[in-house]
């Protein structure tokens, strides 16, 4: 009578690091993700930030990071306009955000009744990461 319910909290414990790792990897990858479409956003000095650029280049690194699962791995780029530089009018300040869906199979038995997202059968939970990052904009040629 113990072991059954012994053996499911191990495997609830042990899903949760599986999701934990996962949830690392998806941070990481978000971060990387902003950092550089932080840095690709802006060709020259004085140029708008090109969002079609950051995003070519956000799938090259994409195709890298998670080669053999970017299929399933999508993320999405947006925007965001914080001020504008009181030294050059010509400088917005913007912010590239990146948000990273990652799916996780949960491999431990038991535990996608707890763990998983909607439909619980199918034993899978989506992890969604989000990053910040400011567009790094060149002032000198």
């Amino acid at each position: 009578m113990i072991l059954p319910i012994f053996m499911f909290m191990l495997f609830l414990v042990l899903e949760l690091g599986n999701i934990a790792y996962h949830t690392i990897i998806a941070h990481h990858a978000a971060y990387e993700m902003a950092r550089v479409g932080g840095m690709v956003g802006v060709t020259r000095p004085g140029a708008p930030t090109d969002k079609g650029r950051i995003e070519s280049k956000l799938k090259e690194q994409s195709a890298l990071m998670f080669a053999g699962r970017q299929d399933k791995i999508t993320f999405k780029v947006s925007l965001d306009r914080t001020s504008m530089d009181p030294q050059s009018t010509a400088h917005p300040n913007e912010d590239v955000i990146v948000e990273v869906y990652y799916p996780v199979r949960l491999v431990f038995p038991g535990t996608s009744f707890i763990f998983a997202d909607p439909p619980k059968r199918l034993g899978r939970r989506e992890l969604r990461a989000t990053v910040r990052m400011p567009v790094e904009r060149p002032l000198l040629n």
